[in-house]
């Protein structure tokens, strides 16, 4: 895959985002040749219930700022699928990364829908550090999830995110070590079809 310049790519981010979303670029970030290819994968299926997993292909080099992106991911699914009940996803979050994944669970709590099928992380990096600031870029396919009903059935009209081709986009993520150690997400952020960095996540 043909990655383009992180400074760049986040530059061209804060028009494609949420409008509550900032771009965020780690100062004195550069995109050397090692930073803009992602690794060879190895794949994990995580199972969140019986009728939803997260495939993750992991890249060679993993590391706390990446598990802080995919941590957060997956702990978001487990709280949709618990009714909101299960708030583990709040530990890997703080700041604005922390309201839009309220936001984003407490949208399936209060409509009383859940989700089933496979969502895909893949081409997974970290595209720049600076000291305790961090980002990650991952290529995210939520073409395999549907969204469903109370009795578990999937609803009629399905939102544009589970359908080609905007199911299948770049997730940023602006990560943070706290003063305990841990890396959490500190924004989030997309590029989202037509958007040239979108299209790049396309196989």
């Amino acid at each position: 895959m043909r990655w383009v310049a992180v400074i760049g790519l986040v530059t061209a981010l804060t028009a494609c985002g949420a409008p509550a979303d900032k771009g965020f670029t780690p100062q004195g970030a550069g995109a050397s040749k090692a930073a803009v290819e992602a690794a060879p994968a190895t794949a994990e299926t995580v199972t969140i219930t019986d009728d939803l997993t997260v495939s993750i292909e992991w890249p060679d080099q993993r590391d706390e700022m990446i598990t802080a992106f995919t941590d957060s991911y997956v702990n978001q699914w487990k709280a949709v699928a618990s009714g909101g009940t299960d708030e583990t996803y709040l530990r890997n979050v703080e700041d604005e990364a922390s309201r839009v994944a309220y936001a984003w669970v407490s949208g399936f709590a209060k409509t009383r829908t859940s989700a089933k099928g496979v969502a895909k992380l893949y081409s997974i990096r970290v595209a720049a550090v600076d000291g305790r600031g961090a980002e990650v870029d991952a290529c995210v396919d939520t073409s395999g999830v549907r969204v469903v009903d109370a009795t578990d059935a999937p609803l009629a009209q399905q939102p544009n995110w589970t359908k080609p081709p905007k199911s299948i986009y770049l997730q940023v993520a602006a990560v943070r070590r706290g003063d305990d150690g841990t890396w959490r997400v500190k924004l989030f952020q997309h590029a989202a079809f037509p958007d040239q960095a979108a299209k790049e996540c396309q196989r």
